[in-house]
């Protein structure tokens, strides 16, 4: 499937360290096997789009990957300091991924990506 920081020359890996749980449209909600619970930074699938779930099955967090299978872009929501103030609540946010996997600071979401990406968020009532 994917695989966290370890590829190969064209991208993919040699181990199966998710497992797809089910569907979100589109999307794969991906689980860790052996206690991994990151997504992948890494999918054999180019553009594609991986979406992680906290333990309760709300939103944690979606990667997009590009025509490479390396990811490009994270929405999340989880708290984020830098953007309330405080780490107690939740925010829609993302990030912009560099190739050398520098994440951009938190912005909050814009309209354009809500809309773009809304058949998965509305999923979970965002």
């Amino acid at each position: 499937m994917s695989s966290r920081g370890s590829y190969t020359k064209n991208g993919h890996v040699t181990t199966n360290e998710y497992a797809e749980s089910h569907k979100v449209d589109d999307a794969s909600v991906l689980v860790g096997q052996n206690g991994n619970h990151g997504l992948p930074d890494y999918s054999h699938t180019p553009n594609r789009i991986y979406i992680k779930e906290d333990h309760d099955g709300s939103f944690r967090e979606l990667r997009v990957y590009d025509s490479t299978g390396k990811y490009v872009l994270e929405i999340a929501y989880h708290t984020e300091t830098a953007l309330t103030g405080n780490a107690h609540e939740k925010v829609l946010h993302y990030h912009i991924i560099s190739d050398d996997f520098t994440r951009s600071p938190a912005t909050l979401i814009t309209d354009e990506l809500r809309k773009k990406y809304s058949k998965y968020l509305a999923r979970y009532g965002l």
